[in-house]
């Protein structure tokens, strides 16, 4: 198999200065340091930028894309990142990516390929051995492969700033395992090719918009704080509730704020500050009087394909246009079966 390994910087490039750990390292330094991988697959190497994760931004999505639509000759691509917003650019790329029928993994560490203890070649020799396991099963689709694990790209979620098991897969099985340098692919997620996918778009022509706006929500949170909100004119807001999806209404009644942040034509999205069980805005009181301000329900999508989904979206079409598409399944960022339950 020929593979474009393709390096952005990241912890897994990164070295000790007098203001702590910069990505110094090039993709060609990384592959170096894990020979085994060229026993696995025929590898060119391309450094498309070299950051800290947390500097970069949907243009450095835009870049990781064009590369790969540039570079149409290989089986397969893997992209080594920072983990800080990993999750992100795997969700950005998982919607954008759909008419490559082709594996994207993206993969990095927790401690530098060069310090003692990395977890560097494991996860980068991870990911070539579940890129020529999807090569074999004809699978395509964009993945996070860390720790052992392969996790679906808009599933994705960093759970820890230093455990090396830093990943979950969020309301979603896993893709594969690895054990003892043997992987084996456990599930295929579903891919819609058609809807909103141009095959072949140039990455000139694509655009994210940054007028998303999250807001968490805590006890006591000020019903003037909406009033605040709606001045600064966001595109859309992702509102993180309480349990199952509720605003408060007594006390601090929030309801009003949002139904005027609906009327004022700001797309509102109620999520959870859960880390597991979604949205179900129909099981509670608070949750089914939130659902009758107009707001969209995000059901069991993670936070960062929320955001980066609407993103995605906004530049695309009217914002009264774009529910309907939000709660599309475009690559099994979300349960169609929770569909059901979103409607009252």
């Amino acid at each position: 198999m020929k593979i474009l390994l393709i390096s952005t910087g990241g912890t897994i490039a990164s070295g000790k200065s007098a203001e702590g750990l910069l990505p110094v390292d090039l993709g060609e330094t990384l592959a170096a340091q894990v020979p085994g991988i060229y026993k696995i697959a025929d590898i060119d190497i391309v450094d498309v930028f070299s950051k800290d994760s947390s500097n970069i931004n949907p243009s450095d999505w835009v870049s990781i894309i064009r590369c790969i639509r540039r570079n149409t000759s290989y089986d397969g691509y893997i992209v080594t990142h920072g983990t800080d917003t990993m999750a992100y650019t795997s969700s950005a790329l998982s919607y954008l990516m759909r008419d490559i029928e082709k594996p994207i993994i993206l993969t990095g560490s927790m401690i530098p390929i060069s310090d003692p203890g990395t977890d560097a070649a494991k996860n980068l020799e991870d990911a070539f051995r579940f890129m020529e396991a999807l090569l074999a099963k004809k699978q395509s689709g964009v993945a996070v492969a860390f720790a052992g694990r392969l996790i679906h790209g808009p599933r994705a979620k960093k759970m820890s700033g230093k455990r090396l098991d830093a990943f979950k897969s969020v309301y979603y099985d896993e893709l594969g395992l690895s054990e003892k340098k043997k992987v084996s692919i456990l599930k295929t997620p579903f891919i819609d090719r058609e809807t909103l996918c141009k095959a072949g778009t140039s990455a000139d022509d694509i655009q994210f918009s940054n007028e998303v706006m999250p807001i968490k929500l805590f006890p006591g949170f000020r019903t003037d704080y909406f009033d605040r909100i709606i001045d600064m004119r966001p595109k859309a807001i992702v509102v993180e509730c309480f349990g199952l999806g509720g605003l408060p209404y007594i006390g601090e009644n929030l309801l009003p704020g949002l139904k005027r942040a609906v009327d004022s034509g700001i797309l509102s999205v109620i999520t959870t500050q859960c880390p597991e069980g979604g949205v179900d805005l129909l099981a509670y009181d608070v949750g089914q009087k939130t659902l009758k301000t107009g707001a969209i329900s995000a059901l069991d999508m993670g936070f960062e394909a929320i955001v980066t989904k609407l993103m995605w979206l906004i530049p695309q079409m009217p914002i009264n246009e774009i529910p309907r598409y939000f709660t599309h399944n475009f690559c099994d960022e979300i349960e169609s079966l929770q569909l059901v339950s979103a409607k009252i």
